[in-house]
């Protein structure tokens, strides 16, 4: 590409309104000087050293993609803010057309600008592929061994408490069963002494 083959030309108009046709052309300007410089440098880089190819790859697709887009989505950027100037056009894009176009043309000079700046990653890498980063494995934790004669585990304790639950209910049932025999004992002797017990008057009769 040569400098300056997708420079855009200059009204010479000054902008009355800070965000119509004018003040867009100047924006794109910028944009189109930014990634005209890009493509130039990156293809110098490609002249001047022996790259890999798969690095090489990454240029043309770079460039490439910068290339088309100048061609195409810039230049019919150019020519919508020209004709949201020209009075006798029809018909005349306003300035909402504008700013909304000019959002769908900052994604794709996004997408480019990405590519670029991976190739200056790689350039400050010696033109070296950058490899992705290993996550390191963390080993599981090695469960502590209890110290001996140290405690009790909670596991022992748990279920030592329920053995004493359970022997102190066992006791509480023995002491009711041992209290009702007691009381049954008492009144099945109360009730032999009663019919035991015979009046001296009846024998005598």
């Amino acid at each position: 590409m040569e400098r300056g083959s997708r420079s855009l030309p200059d009204s010479g108009r000054t902008s009355p309104c800070p965000r119509d046709g004018e003040w867009f052309i100047k924006m794109l300007r910028a944009e189109v000087e930014k990634l005209e410089h890009w493509c130039q440098q990156m293809e110098r880089e490609a002249e001047d050293y022996e790259l890999p190819e798969e690095i090489l790859e990454k240029i043309r697709s770079a460039v490439g993609s910068t290339q088309l887009l100048l061609s195409q989505k810039v230049q019919q950027f150019f020519r919508l803010c020209q004709q949201s100037m020209d009075p006798t056009a029809f018909p005349v894009p306003t300035f909402q057309d504008l700013a909304g176009f000019w959002d769908l043309l900052q994604l794709s000079i996004e997408d480019v600008t990405l590519k670029f700046l991976e190739l200056q990653q790689l350039k400050a890498n010696s033109w070296k592929l950058l490899e992705p980063k290993e996550e390191k494995k963390v080993p599981p934790p090695i469960p502590k061994k209890p110290p001996r004669g140290r405690g009790v585990p909670v596991k022992e304790r748990s279920l030592d408490s329920v053995d004493r639950q359970r022997q102190e209910a066992r006791k509480r049932l023995l002491a009711a069963k041992r209290a009702a025999s007691f009381r049954h004992s008492s009144a099945t002797e109360s009730a032999d002494s009663i019919e035991i017990y015979i009046p001296e008057a009846q024998t005598r009769l």
